[in-house]
């Protein structure tokens, strides 16, 4: 009689409590996780940005992949889900984590932005110079001359890669160099 309760108590038993793990439930843990994970992802974002490791561009797309997370993190929070609806949910999270990370760790090309921007208010100056008769075109020709070299010697260094600290260094000093000698003639 025992084995015979024991037999029919035991499946219905099993059937229960598998029925009960396949219920949607809320997840709590995963919740909390993903909020305390994406909101130090917002402030790994904002550090890179006011460090200079991300350029504005990229911050403005990393935090626009960030709010496409948390659109879905609200809709999986508002409803009943199973454990395996939120995988796909925290795999984007840990790839744009992943992103985040790469993107801080390489050199920033901000940079080199202000090398460019620098060489182009040069070339202003040496082109408003020839115009205006303050230099004349001996004296331009050899300017323009130097600050192409300087252009060419930036575009080959950032051809392939970041530019290094000294290499950052050498092309300022040099733009330095030729701003002093046109201040000095213009």
């Amino acid at each position: 009689m025992k084995k015979k309760l024991l037999l029919i108590v035991v499946p219905v038993m099993m059937v229960f409590l598998i029925q009960c793990a396949s219920i949607p439930k809320m997840w709590p843990a995963n919740e909390r996780r993903s909020e305390d994970r994406m909101f130090a992802l917002q402030q790994k974002i904002g550090n890179g940005l006011a460090l200079g490791e991300i350029t504005p561009n990229e911050a403005q797309n990393l935090l626009a992949k960030l709010e496409n997370l948390r659109k879905e993190y609200t809709v999986l929070r508002e409803r009943r889900t199973l454990a395996g609806e939120w995988d796909p949910f925290l795999g984007r999270l840990d790839d744009l984590e992943n992103e985040v990370s790469k993107v801080r760790a390489q050199p920033s090309r901000i940079d080199e932005t202000k090398i460019e921007d620098r060489m182009i208010v040069l070339q202003r100056r040496i082109n408003e110079g020839i115009m205006a008769g303050r230099l004349t075109r001996v004296q331009g020709r050899e300017l323009q001359l130097r600050l192409d070299t300087i252009r060419r010697d930036f575009l080959q260094q950032i051809k392939d890669r970041p530019l290094t600290l000294e290499e950052r260094s050498g092309l300022s000093s040099r733009l330095d160099m030729l701003e002093v000698d046109i201040n000095r003639v213009w």
